[in-house]
């Protein structure tokens, strides 16, 4: 009889207890949000503003939040400002594709540079070397090749 009170007792109370597990993780928070004071992340800032908002982020992980929430209420209440990396659409995708871009412009630039340098440039050959030789020079290395020739 104390055995099935007991399990009972542990079944009633369970409920409550499973009903909130914190899902959200205080360390995940403190490097996706950004200290207003310092533009530091949290988990980097010992600003006096910083520990205030690790303790928001702590009440409101004991309040059943997930990760998604805490950051949504971030952003409502100090702006897009907070987040520690720009989002990833409207005007703040240009913080990710901006860089790419340039590597890839530059990249092309760089092989378009070096496809035309290489076609542009005639290879050298020793007919052309001969033209620039006058009929003095040319007799000289004539004999002086025939000095290596004996």
């Amino acid at each position: 009889m104390r055995l099935a009170v007991a399990a009972v007792a542990a079944l009633v109370l369970a409920a409550p207890a499973t009903a909130c597990t914190p899902r959200a993780s205080q360390a995940y928070l403190e490097t996706r949000l950004v200290c207003i004071q310092c533009h530091t992340t949290l988990d980097e800032s010992n600003s006096t503003f910083a520990v205030e908002m690790k303790t928001e982020i702590a009440r409101q992980i004991k309040a059943c939040r997930t990760n998604q929430q805490i950051i949504d209420s971030m952003v409502g209440q100090f702006g897009p400002a907070v987040l520690s990396t720009p989002q990833t659409h409207g005007f703040d995708l240009i913080a990710w594709v901006l860089p790419i871009g340039g590597i890839l412009l530059g990249a092309a630039g760089l092989g378009f540079g070096a496809w035309r340098w290489r076609t542009v440039r005639a290879p050298a050959s020793i007919d052309s070397i001969d033209t620039f030789l006058d009929a003095e020079d040319e007799r000289r290395v004539d004999e002086e090749l025939k000095k290596f020739d004996a």
